[in-house]
């Protein structure tokens, strides 16, 4: 997570009192450039703590809410990238694996190699198309109806689907992670009983999610970290958040971003 310097603290605080700030009035009370607050901000939202706006900012909501694919996309792909490739050294030769919905997921999609002999099981179809003639990796895609804001096929069919395979792997994601309780979070119902269903035809459950999740809440729990889980994220979060990862009882890793 992201430590603030004394003027993001100042700037989180007068946030949390108005809800909106514009970048203009900071840099007049906290005599900086406007620059340097834009700065600020994007370090900020990067943190997960606030969104930015035309001109300014506003408070992030605690909940999160579902975001379209293309804008998941675009945010901390530098993070994504190297949780990718420390996911893709855990899977082994000829292993069933599932990759959910989510943008990182699909990063390891894309960092897949094709002499693994991998079958890919999958609901998004942004991953289906990435393996699409990948020599070496034969793909399965559960149907279902395709979501508004995302290429993932969800309902009653997909989860059905699921539940006729075995999985040696699966690779899922989440939008929020309650640190203490170990929950992690999908915006909507239906991603997060997709990726129940997954983890429960698993024998691994690998969850790979940067850290910029950390400390949000969603009402969706889509699993839990635990004792034979692993948690890849980036090398961002402090001391003290990752002794609390830590006592969830699943293996972290935390992956250097270049």
């Amino acid at each position: 997570m992201l430590e603030l310097n004394e003027r993001q603290q100042q700037i989180y605080a007068a946030l949390t009192r108005q809800g909106r700030l514009q970048v203009t009035t900071l840099a007049r009370q906290l005599r900086v450039a406007p620059m340097t607050i834009r700065r600020d901000l994007a370090a900020m939202e990067a943190a997960g703590l606030l969104t930015r706006t035309h001109g300014g900012c506003v408070l992030q909501s605690p909940h999160v809410v579902e975001a379209s694919f293309l804008e998941k996309q675009r945010r901390r792909q530098a993070q994504k990238a190297a949780i990718a490739s420390a996911a893709v050294r855990l899977l082994r030769r000829g292993e069933a694996v599932y990759l959910d919905t989510g943008t990182t997921a699909f990063a390891v999609a894309r960092a897949l190699p094709s002499d693994l002999n991998l079958r890919v099981f999958t609901n998004n179809l942004r991953v289906a198309l990435e393996l699409f003639g990948r020599a070496g990796i034969e793909v399965t895609v559960y149907g279902g109806v395709l979501g508004r804001k995302n290429p993932d096929l969800m309902d009653e069919m997909a989860v059905a689907q699921i539940t006729q395979y075995r999985l040696d792997v699966a690779v899922v994601g989440g939008d929020a992670l309650d640190i203490e309780r170990g929950e992690f979070y999908a915006a909507d119902a239906g991603s997060a009983a997709i990726s129940r269903a997954a983890q429960r035809q698993a024998d691994r459950v690998i969850v790979v999610m940067d850290s910029s999740k950390f400390g949000k809440r969603g009402l969706a729990v889509a699993g839990r970290l635990m004792r034979g889980v692993t948690l890849i994220t980036d090398d961002e979060p402090d001391a003290r958040t990752r002794a609390a990862l830590r006592r969830t009882g699943a293996t972290v890793l935390f992956q250097e971003v270049s």
